[in-house]
């Protein structure tokens, strides 16, 4: 079972859950994640570690857990958290408004975002996900982030 960590803003915990349980993506393989109790989750080896916040604390052990993933989604716009990722092997998915990360926005409208994926992505069943836009709702108590989020979990486990 492919495990997932999830550390991004608390508003957007419930839209990733329930949209990935709308694609049969099993709720016991999430968890979220947080700074102050990561301690007590550093023997678990995470398929994918998301990094969708400003990490201030635990660092090494986030560290830690990032280093034993198979791929690490990490928000680009977030350069303070660079150096969690120096001298690390992983397969890097960045997302962000950065024009250079692998699924930026194209757009983004009252309620709609245009999700655009700007390298090709090998998924968890080693398929290529090829160049492409996706349209999405943008609900209005979310940022663009969380719908990224979301996008590249679907792209990686629900196709």
């Amino acid at each position: 079972m492919s495990l997932v960590g999830i550390l991004t803003e608390r508003n957007n915990e419930n839209y990733i859950s329930q949209e990935l349980k709308k694609k049969n993506f099993k709720q016991e393989q999430i968890f979220f994640l947080r700074e102050h109790t990561i301690k007590n989750l550093r023997n678990i080896k995470f398929e994918t570690i998301v990094i969708g916040k400003r990490i201030n604390q635990n660092k090494q052990v986030i560290r830690e857990i990032i280093q034993n993933a198979k791929y690490v989604v990490f928000n680009a716009d977030i350069t303070e958290n660079l150096n969690l990722l120096e001298d690390l092997s992983f397969n890097l998915i960045t997302y962000g408004f950065n024009n250079k990360a692998t699924v930026t926005t194209s757009s983004v409208e009252e309620g709609k975002i245009m999700v655009c994926v700007q390298r090709t992505i090998e998924n968890s069943k080693e398929q290529k996900i090829e160049l492409q836009e996706i349209t999405r709702d943008l609900p209005n108590n979310l940022n663009a982030y969380a719908v990224m989020e979301l996008v590249i979990l679907e792209l990686l486990y629900c196709q």
